[in-house]
C-alpha cells in the first residue's frame, strides 16, 4: 500500500510541476508584453520631444539670421547646441534626422524623421500644434503623399488638409510598416 501511495503522489508531483512551469511561463509573457509596450510607449514620448527640441533649438539660433538658408545639423553640432539625444541624427527609433531650408528663400526650415513605425506616424502627424502657445509649424508632409498647412500658410504648394491634422487622415498616409516618413516646416 506504501509503495502504490508513493507511486501515486509520484505521478501528482510531475503533472504540479507542470502546471508551475505553465503559469511560470504565462507569467513571464505577460510580464514581457507589458514591458514591451511600455517600452513602445516611452520612446513614442521620446520622440515627440525630441522634435520639439530640435525646433527650440533652430529656433533660438538663428532668430537673429534673415532667414534659414543655413540652417544645417553640423552648424548645431559643432557649436554644441544640439540636444544630446540626437547628436547622431537619429531619433528615438533610430531612424535618422534631417534638417535643413524648406523653401527656396529660406523662410522656412524643415525637420524631417525617416524610418518611423505607424504608431510613432499617426501620433507625431497628428499632433496638436497651437499657434498661440509659440508653435511656428506651418506645415508637415507625411510619405511625401500629404501635406497638410494652417489656412494662411507661407507654405508654397498647395496643401492637401487644412490644420490641425486629423489622426483619421493622418492614418491614411501612414503605411503599415516602419518606413514612414514625415517633414514638418517651421518659419
Amino acid at each position: 500500500m506504501i509503495k502504490k501511495y508513493l507511486k501515486e503522489q509520484a505521478g501528482r508531483s510531475m503533472i504540479e510541476a507542470i502546471g508551475y512551469i505553465s503559469i511560470m511561463i504565462t507569467i513571464t509573457v505577460s510580464l514581457t508584453a507589458a514591458v514591451n509596450s511600455g517600452y513602445h510607449r516611452f520612446r513614442l514620448g521620446r520622440i515627440n520631444q525630441q522634435v520639439v527640441d530640435l525646433k527650440k533649438v533652430i529656433s533660438q539660433r538663428y532668430v537673429a539670421a534673415e532667414n534659414f538658408v543655413g540652417v544645417k545639423f553640423d552648424t548645431l553640432i559643432n557649436e554644441k547646441i544640439v540636444p544630446h539625444e540626437v547628436r547622431d541624427k537619429k531619433h528615438a527609433f533610430g531612424g535618422d534626422i534631417t534638417i535643413g531650408k524648406g523653401d527656396e528663400d529660406g523662410k522656412t526650415y524643415y525637420i524631417q524623421f525617416d524610418d518611423l513605425p505607424t504608431q510613432a506616424c499617426v501620433e507625431l502627424g497628428s499632433k496638436l500644434w497651437i499657434t498661440n502657445d509659440g508653435s511656428d509649424l506651418d506645415a508637415l508632409t507625411i510619405n511625401n503623399k500629404k501635406t497638410w498647412a494652417w489656412k494662411y500658410s507661407i507654405y508654397e504648394g498647395t496643401p492637401d488638409y487644412e490644420l490641425p491634422a486629423k489622426p483619421t487622415d493622418v492614418a491614411e498616409v501612414c503605411n503599415a510598416s516602419s518606413e514612414n516618413t514625415i517633414k514638418w516646416y517651421f518659419n
